[in-house]
């Protein structure tokens, strides 16, 4: 389940570009957290499990007895809701677990209303940590949750299978009519710090490695480098993304 720093990030993300009464749907809702705490906020959330457990449920908040939970919601396929239902649709640390990103995209896509909005965050693979564990080891930290050799079919949702590839996402959410419109920060490892002072090389590797990108589609292009070079790319541990729909 989220840790409590990525909890409070998400719902600040909410709050910050919502108002009361607004209808939330938080998809793997988990232990509700989230949930219970955007319902003391005003906001008429409600979410979504997959099995009856969610395949961890350690401390259930009790706000799962009375709020409105989706079971049996398969996130690879259709969502059972109609077009435009949500003003912000939520998936905290969801996707990294899904094999079809572009099905859940799409569909976290038409449920949400227009000028609707995303919010999404997983594990970060770009952070500055990352990229050094990469280069050392050739593995990304994938903050847990590794598939593995001893993982049975039937479990593999519960692993990190499917990492996200920043450039990937932003052209998949821009495809489902999705525009970044933030990026923020959840918490920052000393490592990650230590790195910073490389990050005008990083900057420039980026500008180069996108020029093809920007030659071929230039609004594209330029809006993928603005977010390469951003500080929460590098040095948050999850990368929270918050995307609007087009009205």
């Amino acid at each position: 389940m989220p840790e409590i720093y990525i909890v409070n990030a998400v719902v600040d993300a909410v709050v910050g570009g919502g108002s009361p009464g607004q209808r939330v749907l938080d998809l793997s809702c988990g232990e509700g957290d989230v949930i219970a705490a955007l319902i003391e906020k005003g906001f008429e959330a409600e979410g979504t499990h997959f099995k009856e457990d969610d395949y961890i449920l350690r401390n259930p908040n009790p706000v799962l007895r009375t709020a409105r939970i989706h079971t049996g919601v398969d996130l690879g396929g259709p969502l059972p809701f109609e077009d435009a239902s949500f003003d912000a649709v939520l998936a905290t640390e969801v996707i990294e677990h899904l094999a079809d990103h572009p099905v859940f995209l799409r569909e976290a896509g038409r449920i949400l209303k227009p000028g609707g909005r995303l919010v999404l965050s997983t594990p970060n693979v770009h952070r500055l940590k990352s990229r050094l564990t990469f280069f050392w080891t050739g593995r990304h930290d994938l903050l847990g949750g590794r598939l593995g050799w001893d993982t049975p079919p039937e479990d593999l949702y519960s692993t990190h299978h499917h990492p996200v590839d920043f450039s990937i996402l932003h052209a998949m959410l821009f495809h489902n009519r999705l525009r970044i419109n933030a990026l923020r920060i959840t918490k920052i490892n000393p490592v990650s710090v230590l790195l910073f002072p490389l990050s005008p090389l990083i900057h420039l590797f980026s500008l180069l490695s996108t020029r093809r990108v920007v030659r071929d589609h230039r609004e594209g292009g330029m809006d993928l480098r603005r977010w390469l070079r951003h500080p929460a790319l590098l040095l948050s541990d999850q990368l929270l993304v918050v995307a609007g729909k087009e009205a």
